[in-house]
């Protein structure tokens, strides 16, 4: 489910047509926000001819922050079936090797730090 959201996400990304310079949004603001808002497409901003922003409506803006949460939820329940997985077959720590193998790690990652200065 979480690969079919990004694809379509992708596909809806591709689909983006409208690109419009700075200077056009500059002069035709209260125009373009209201066709964004009616038609739900983004619209892409540039500046010196590069992308420099996306113009959405908010409840184009909303529904995105809404997958983005779902995202996270399936995330979360992926890496929890993973880790009772893991315990059922007996791959487990004991917290003081867990600690051990953390300060190693930023032991080392610190020492990495003070020799490229």
């Amino acid at each position: 489910m979480c690969l079919v959201m990004y694809y379509e996400l992708f596909q809806e990304h591709k689909a983006v047509k409208k690109i419009i310079p700075i200077t056009d949004l500059q002069r035709q603001s209260r125009q373009i926000v209201s066709q964004v808002a009616d038609s739900d497409e983004p619209v892409i901003i540039t500046q010196r001819g590069r992308a420099a922003a996306v113009l959405l409506s908010a409840e184009r803006y909303s529904r995105i922050e809404e997958d983005l949460g779902r995202l996270d939820e399936l995330e979360l329940l992926h890496l929890l079936e993973h880790g009772v997985a893991d315990f059922a077959q007996g791959r487990t720590l004991l917290q003081r090797e867990v600690r051990t193998r953390l300060e190693k790690k930023h032991a080392t990652s610190a020492a990495r730090k003070r020799q490229v200065k």
